[in-house]
């Protein structure tokens, strides 16, 4: 089986030094063969209310998927709650629950949500759960204002890493809202 798709994860500093980035896809908003934007299903968040992504509609949105499980998911939420401090004015942060536990079908519940809340003092408005188990974790994904997915990358990201993805895909972003040009 091969299946194809875009292998640049934006621009996130390798090992080696060099940037990668999506650069034919942000500007191309009319596009949308590489995504089908922000899920329309509403999920509960940790103090039980039900948030739909539309909810965020005119706004980035920074998405961060997480299990109780993941080892790494615990030092990410970290290193994101401290990027989320310096920019959570101008993006919308969210912490997507996936699963309780690695186990067959043990999907994250409002509970799952609302203890992942209160261990990293997230605002528990922003913890959602998701039946969402088998998801590859830490996952990241960023979304234009209109609900685009600008960016998408599966591993750890350190807070530098995190702002520059923010920085570069927001500012393509803007230049193609404002004169309909690609970015750069």
């Amino acid at each position: 089986l091969l299946l194809g798709g875009c292998s640049d994860q934006g621009p996130v500093e390798q090992s080696w030094g060099r940037m990668k980035g999506l650069e034919y896809i942000v500007g191309n908003m009319n596009d949308d063969s590489y995504s089908t934007g922000r899920t329309q299903e509403p999920r509960v968040n940790a103090l039980g209310d039900f948030v739909h992504m539309t909810d965020f509609e005119g706004e980035f949105v920074w998405s961060e998927y997480a299990a109780t499980w993941c080892k790494a998911c615990k030092q990410q939420t970290r290193v994101t709650k401290h990027a989320e401090a310096e920019l959570g004015d101008e993006i919308v942060f969210l912490t997507i629950m996936t699963g309780k536990s690695n186990q067959y079908n043990d999907h994250a519940t409002q509970d799952t949500a609302r203890q992942w809340a209160a261990t990293y003092r997230l605002s528990p408005e922003r913890v959602l759960a998701a039946d969402l188990w088998y998801k590859t974790v830490p996952e990241h994904r960023f979304y234009s204002p209109q609900g685009h997915t600008l960016f998408v990358h599966v591993g750890y990201l350190n807070r530098e890493q995190i702002k520059q993805v923010i920085d570069y895909y927001r500012t393509g972003w803007e230049k193609w809202s404002e004169t309909g040009e690609e970015a750069d």
